[in-house]
């Protein structure tokens, strides 16, 4: 272990138009990233959420997604954006829908003709999700020959700016799942690629880059960089390579890290306070919290939460491991309240606090409603969306945004719902 330094209603978003460009401002009941304004898989506070809803029930508006792929919702004023991929025409593109009536405003194909000839069997060549300040978006794609390359567009559609980041390697040929990160007025990429990996970030105004981090690895791995205020500080917090580590945005030096857990990780890390709460990894099984002050591993539960990020709720940690199974953890000592199996599994998308309850999709198209209790596994509701859930969904202005799939005997097609009261 390395030592460490001291160290009412939710507002609907309006629209700001500025100049002749119409650019939308970031604000408050936007959905920014994939794990939420916090980054930490929490909607914002005040919704009126509907606990049951079905394909006939809630449903606002319900929109045809064309191609396939895993991201999650990004929302900035009245726009929606998604990573699709056509793989017949090997293409890679961003959507963009309206949040209000869920008409397509435009499309943008990004890359034609370059797609991996290989990825996991629930991999898609477009399972990152955008990112945004609010006026850009930023969106990566992996392509053929092991590259990373990384998109700067406006609302409107028009690209900005492009970069060939670099090479990442997965193992396996499993692909990439990384969402990029916006922090400091740069976006960051991650590529922990097998053998040399790192992490590096780019000017969002000009692409141009500003720091890259190595992180050498033994495995390839699929964790999402947080921005997280710990110690008073910002930094960008990433679980993978055999350890947690913390980054300067600014600069990316690394702030600190805590060797634990195992290499190969595809979800995010949540904390309170001084305290990082990470899961997952292969082959081992392992869930742990660290005191990013003191370095300190305070507790570990044979556990392991493997694609699906935690969520935080008061004083309990809870977590949903391989094939279903629901964990409740006491923050404090890691004294594991309860564990019960979901009826239906297995399980990729990550759970989301809102309205009072967790709501989380598993990938039989099954949308759980919990109620976070420390004694027991509380569901209050089952609802069922298309036959496939991948996507983690996107809970704001009092909608679910949710990313689905059907199937007509082998002919699949893709959904967006919007379901609200």
């Amino acid at each position: 272990m390395k030592s460490l330094p001291s160290l009412p209603l939710t507002a609907v978003a309006v629209i700001c138009f500025i100049t002749f460009n119409f650019a939308l401002a970031t604000v408050d009941g936007d959905w920014p990233s994939w794990r939420g304004p916090h980054s930490n898989g929490t909607a914002e506070d005040g919704q009126t959420l509907p606990i049951e809803f079905s394909e006939s029930k809630h449903v606002q508006w319900k929109a045809p997604v064309p191609g396939r792929g895993h991201s999650s919702p990004v929302v900035v004023g009245d726009r929606i954006f998604l990573t699709t991929a056509r793989e017949d025409e090997e293409s890679q593109s961003v959507l963009c829908y309206s949040f209000a009536s869920g008409e397509l405003l435009w499309e943008k194909i990004l890359i034609e003709g370059k797609l991996p000839a290989k990825i996991h069997t629930k991999n898609t060549h477009a399972s990152p999700s955008v990112a945004t300040v609010g006026e850009r978006i930023y969106v990566v794609f992996f392509v053929k020959g092991d590259r990373l390359h990384l998109f700067s567009l406006d609302l409107k559609g028009n690209e900005l700016w492009r970069k060939d980041v670099g090479r990442f390697y997965p193992e396996r040929s499993f692909g990439y799942g990384t969402s990029p990160l916006v922090a400091d007025g740069k976006v960051v990429v991650t590529a922990e690629s097998q053998g040399d990996g790192y992490i590096a970030a780019f000017d969002c105004e000009t692409g141009k880059e500003v720091w890259r981090t190595e992180r050498v690895a033994e495995r390839s791995s699929h964790g999402t960089p947080v921005l997280a205020n710990i110690l008073g500080k910002d930094q960008i917090v990433l679980n993978g390579a055999d350890r947690v580590a913390s980054y300067d945005p600014a600069n990316g030096n690394e702030i600190w890290s805590v060797t634990g857990g195992d290499p190969l990780i595809a979800n995010t890390v949540v904390w309170k306070e001084n305290v990082v709460f990470a899961s997952g990894g292969f082959p081992g099984v392992e869930t742990w919290a660290l005191d990013a002050e003191s370095g300190e591993i305070l507790w570990t539960s044979p556990a392991k939460c493997y694609e699906q990020s935690m969520v935080l709720v008061g004083d309990y940690l809870y977590g949903i491991a391989e094939g279903g199974l629901v964990h409740c953890w006491d923050v404090a000592d890691g004294n594991l309240r309860w564990r019960e199996r979901l009826p239906k599994g297995p399980e990729s998308a990550s759970p989301i606090l809102a309205g009072g309850h967790i709501y989380h999709a598993n990938e039989e198209g099954m949308l759980f409603v919990i109620k976070p209790d420390p004694d027991k596994l509380d569901i209050v509701a089952e609802n069922q969306l298309g036959d496939e859930i991948f996507a983690t969904p996107a809970i704001l202005r009092d909608r679910i945004l949710v990313r689905s799939a059907s199937y007509d005997g082998q002919v699949r097609s893709e959904s967006l719902y919007s379901i609200g009261l």
